[in-house]
């Protein structure tokens, strides 16, 4: 029972942050497209307008992921919790810091009447997109490659925290969320009838996809390096399913939009973004922290596990369907439009 227990709650604790990084990663390449749209070219301003318009209805819900996660790792798996956050606070601490200032300045933008304040507010805005995703991804990274220890990081917190794993994961989330959110603005310039933009985000997600395949092969590479034994296991092992998935998914979605084809694209999108998450997270199993942690022997007393396990239950069937239909309203264009 209490194994059964444990393994549920770690697997909870696989589908919110696999939940994170492809709702709020669409909102996230949201940001970096954002970032990279300029301000000179009435193209780049109207895909600007399109972007504030597809996040403003839902980019707030998506962290109820982020929120799900970390009180499930804290509540079911004390001592990750403790291990992590005390080797791990600088990449937590910056990716916290551009969290706070990517909502912030997405505020402020629509405020600011004064065009230098609002160019201001629009690089603040998109150099966190870039930065929030890199650094929680990296923490990933940096738990995978094996220098995370029970009671502090098995080097120098800065080895810990900056290593080749750390650094390729980051990156492949970085291309990752820009993929899921170039495929995701196609879908919504083609909601609004704007026919120059489906062609402007299709492509930027062929462009992206063709990163995403390079830095993924690429963090293959420092993984078979620095962790080998996770490398095999992602392609010979419990992550195969998912890495194939993912690899195979990839140039789907990229070929389906370079053809115009617009079926199935942005579930693709999911599930191939999702199954990178997957690969990993299966792939590192029984394992928490590599070497040193397993789900078994961080998991809380069989009370707490019980208790939230029917917390987490309850937030599904209450946000669940809320969540559901706000995703809903939106991809129906019924929330708003950008002529509005």
């Amino acid at each position: 029972m209490g194994n059964l227990l444990a393994d549920l709650t770690a697997f909870v604790l696989l589908i919110g942050i696999t939940a994170y990084s492809t709702a709020g990663g669409a909102d996230f390449g949201a940001g970096i497209w954002d970032l990279l749209a300029g301000s000179r070219s009435a193209l780049g301003r109207e895909a600007r307008e399109l972007i504030d318009h597809a996040m403003a209805p839902v980019w707030e819900v998506n962290n109820v992921w982020l929120v799900l996660s970390i009180v499930v790792c804290w509540t079911a798996f004390p001592q990750l919790f403790q291990a992590i956050f005390s080797s791990l606070y600088p990449l937590f601490g910056i990716a916290l810091i551009g969290l706070v200032l990517r909502g912030a300045f997405f505020a402020f933008r629509h405020v600011a009447d004064e065009p230098r304040a609002h160019r201001a507010a629009d690089l603040v805005f998109g150099v966190s997109s870039v930065i929030t995703p890199f650094f929680f991804a990296a923490a990933l990274g940096a738990i995978a490659s094996g220098q995370v220890g029970l009671h502090g990081p098995t080097t120098s917190v800065l080895q810990a925290c900056f290593n080749p794993m750390s650094i390729a994961f980051g990156a492949v989330s970085v291309a990752a969320t820009a993929f899921t959110g170039a495929s995701f603005l196609v879908g919504d310039a083609r909601r609004y009838g704007a026919t120059e933009l489906v062609a402007y985000f299709r492509l930027r997600a062929f462009a992206s996809a063709a990163v995403l395949v390079v830095t993924g092969t690429v963090a293959l590479g420092a993984i078979w390096l620095q962790a080998p034994e996770l490398a095999r296991r992602m392609l010979l092992g419990p992550g195969t399913p998912f890495a194939l998935v993912t690899m195979v998914l990839v140039p789907v979605v990229a070929l389906l939009l370079w053809r115009s084809r617009f079926v199935f694209y942005r579930l693709l999108t999911i599930a191939a973004v999702g199954s990178l998450v997957f690969a990993w997270g299966f792939a590192q199993s029984p394992d928490l922290l590599p070497g040193k942690l397993t789900i078994e022997q961080a998991a809380a007393p069989q009370g707490t596990e019980i208790l939230l396990v029917v917390v987490t239950l309850g937030v599904v069937l209450v946000i669940g369907p809320a969540m559901a239909f706000l995703y809903y309203l939106d991809q129906r264009g019924v929330l708003e439009s950008p002529e509005a």
